[in-house]
């Protein structure tokens, strides 16, 4: 997560502890983020956070939110198994199998009603935690959910992300390249027939949790028309959209996500 992380960003008292967890033979890699003092919150408002990344790439997309959300709870920022150097699995793993690592992760921590986070694939494998463990988490946030029913083609989505880069940052880029340089061509072709397969439109209608679904106006393998579709399949979701931003508005708009992230909380 911080591999960038300057001193001068960082807000007083902050915390990082970093862990590798076993489950079943799949690891883990955990940042655990927090703040000595949550002076922005009441303590009764305090939450926990659960970040998931996308396919590729790391935790480091979420370094920028994590130090914002830091202010008010504890922040886990989640390195799954196969990417950012963490020990790849002997065969590949399912949406499914991503899902239940970090469900199964998030009850053995004992975490009580974290909001859990998902950008890209992140999001799908955020909608299997709750689709696998009804009632582990009573809001969650989708960034920039893959993949477009109606584009579901590697051609297609390969195309979509291009669209999306132009609108992305030299630093945002820079990560992105980095993340896959890590992760290696054999996992991430892997990895992507699954995403590119994972049905979130079936599985987001068996989730129970207040889901806010974010999108930047740039991004075209999220776009509009599949966003409001995402959002209308929970009971209780919702969608907004990010002036200025991309695919990766995680990164450079963390701000905005951050305070969107909250309102949807305090609704």
């Amino acid at each position: 997560m911080p591999h960038t992380l300057r001193a001068s960003s960082a807000p007083n008292g902050l915390n990082i502890q970093v862990t590798r967890v076993e489950h079943d033979g799949l690891y883990l890699r955990i940042w655990r983020a927090s703040v000595d003092e949550l002076i922005e919150v009441d303590s009764a408002d305090r939450r926990d956070f659960v970040l998931v990344h996308g396919i590729g790439v790391s935790s480091q997309y979420f370094e920028r939110l994590a130090l914002t959300l830091a202010k008010v709870g504890m922040v886990y920022l989640v390195d799954l198994p196969g990417f950012a150097g963490v020990p790849r699995p002997s065969h590949p793993l399912e949406i499914a199998d991503f899902g239940r690592l970090v469900g199964g992760w998030i009850e053995q921590q004992g975490l009580v009603d974290p909001v859990i986070i998902g950008h890209s694939m992140g999001a799908q494998v955020v909608t299997e935690v709750l689709a696998q463990h009804p009632g582990l988490s009573t809001h969650a946030v989708l960034i920039g959910p893959p993949v477009n029913v109606e584009e579901r083609s590697t051609t297609l989505q390969a195309l979509r992300f291009l669209q999306s880069t132009v609108f992305e940052s030299s630093r945002t880029r820079r990560i992105a390249m980095s993340g896959y340089v890590r992760c290696g061509p054999r996992w991430f072709a892997q990895t992507l027939p699954r995403m590119m397969r994972y049905p979130i439109e079936e599985r987001l209608a068996e989730v129970d949790a207040s889901v806010l679904v974010l999108r930047g106006v740039h991004d075209w393998v999220a776009p509009e028309g599949w966003v409001d579709l995402v959002a209308g399949l929970p009971t209780k979701g919702r969608w907004e959209e990010v002036p200025g931003a991309a695919h990766a508005v995680i990164y450079d708009h963390s701000d905005e996500v951050a305070a969107l992230v909250m309102d949807h909380l305090r609704r």
